[in-house]
């Protein structure tokens, strides 16, 4: 699974989630919107009004979008029972 995280350099809850994300060792792309205009372009074509937006995608098709750190949503997604 693909998995692209739209975020800010001063965002908490996005260094949580990241915390949260390699800690599981779970791999993803990070996409900083505030330093690439294509990136924020992106963010805002989802649908996304805050940071960090979770895009996963499998087979180029998108999955899931996830806005805001959902620490529940992440782990049910992508963390084997």
């Amino acid at each position: 699974m693909e998995i692209i995280v739209y975020s800010s350099k001063s965002c908490g809850h996005c260094s949580n989630q990241k915390d949260f994300l390699n800690k599981n060792g779970i791999a993803f792309e990070e996409r900083d919107v505030n330093n690439n205009e294509q990136y924020f372009k992106e963010f805002k074509a989802l649908g996304g009004v805050g940071v960090p937006l979770t895009l996963l995608k499998e087979s180029g098709e998108t999955k899931a979008v996830i806005s805001g750190f959902d620490k529940q949503k992440l782990s049910e997604i992508l963390i084997p029972q």
